[in-house]
C-alpha cells in the first residue's frame, strides 16, 4: 500500500514549522480539526460515500430490480449482478495500474486528481440516471457493467488525495475516520432504497426514485470534487511540502 498512501516519510519546508506540532518521536503533525475540515478531505468523503451508496445499493438491490422490474430471471439476475462486481474490479485494477505506472515512471497524471475523478463520477451520474429512465434492459446491464462502474475509481482517488495532505504518523486516523464516513453509506443505502421502493406507489416507480436519488448524489459529488479535491492547494495550506519520492 505505500504506493497509494504515499512515501512513508515527508518532507517538510522551514517556512512551515511554526504552523505544526510535533507528536511523540518528534513527528511533525498537523491539528486533526485542519486536515478533517479542509475542502480535500470533506470531498473526499462524499465523494467516497456516494460512490459506496450505489455500491452497496447495486449489491442488495440490484437482483430484485433486475427480476422484478426488468423481468430477468433469477438466475439471469445473479450473472448480471456477478459481471457488474467484475465490471467494477476491472474499473480500480485499471486505474491502479495506471496510477503506478505513471509512479514508476515519475510523470504527473494527466488530469489533476480532483479533476479527473470529478469528472468520471459525473458520466457516472449521468449513466445512472439514464438506466433509471430507459426501458431496454440490454442498456441497462452494459451501463450497469461499464460506465456506472467508474464511480468507484473515486474510492481511491479519495483515499490517496487525504493521505497527500496528511502527516505519515496521522494518516492512519485521518483515513480511518474517512473510511466511518464511507461506509456509513453500506447501512443507509440499502435502508434508504428499501423504504423509497415500498412508499412509491408501485415498485418500478421506488426503483426510479431510488436510482435517481443515486444519480444526484454522484453527481454532487462529482461537481464538488472537481472543484474542492486539491490535495497540493491543501498540502500547502497545511504547511506541507510535498516532494515526490525517488523513482528506481
Amino acid at each position: 500500500m505505500r504506493w497509494l498512501l504515499g512515501p512513508g516519510r515527508d518532507r517538510w519546508n522551514s517556512r512551515s514549522t511554526s504552523s505544526r506540532t510535533c507528536g511523540p518521536g518528534g513527528s511533525p503533525q498537523v491539528r486533526a480539526t485542519r486536515l478533517l475540515f479542509s475542502g480535500t478531505w470533506l470531498t473526499a468523503a462524499f465523494g467516497a460515500f456516494a460512490a459506496y451508496w450505489l455500491l452497496s445499493a447495486g449489491l442488495t438491490w440490484a437482483p430484485d430490480y433486475l427480476h422484478e422490474v426488468s423481468g430477468l430471471t433469477t438466475k439471469q439476475s445473479g450473472a448480471v449482478v456477478t459481471a457488474t462486481a467484475v465490471g467494477n474490479a476491472v474499473v480500480l485494477l485499471a486505474h491502479g495500474l495506471l496510477a503506478r505506472r505513471a509512479s514508476r515512471r515519475g510523470t504527473a497524471p494527466r488530469l489533476p486528481a480532483g479533476l479527473g475523478g470529478g469528472l468520471l463520477m459525473c458520466v457516472a451520474a449521468l449513466s445512472i440516471a439514464v438506466f433509471a429512465e430507459v426501458d431496454s434492459v440490454g442498456l441497462k446491464i452494459a451501463l450497469m457493467v461499464g460506465p456506472m462502474a467508474l464511480t468507484n475509481v473515486i474510492l481511491t482517488v479519495s483515499q490517496t488525495a487525504v493521505a497527500r495532505i496528511t502527516p505519515a504518523g496521522q494518516r492512519g486516523v485521518v483515513l480511518g475516520a474517512l473510511a466511518f464516513v464511507y461506509a456509513l453509506a453500506g447501512i443507509l443505502s440499502p435502508l434508504v432504497t428499501g423504504r423509497m421502493v415500498d412508499a412509491d406507489a408501485s415498485v418500478p416507480a421506488g426503483y426510479r426514485s431510488a436510482y435517481l436519488l443515486m444519480a444526484g448524489l454522484v453527481a454532487a459529488a462529482g461537481v464538488l470534487a472537481v472543484c474542492f479535491l486539491c490535495p497540493e492547494r491543501d498540502a500547502a495550506r497545511l504547511g506541507m511540502a510535498e516532494t515526490p519520492p525517488a523513482v528506481h
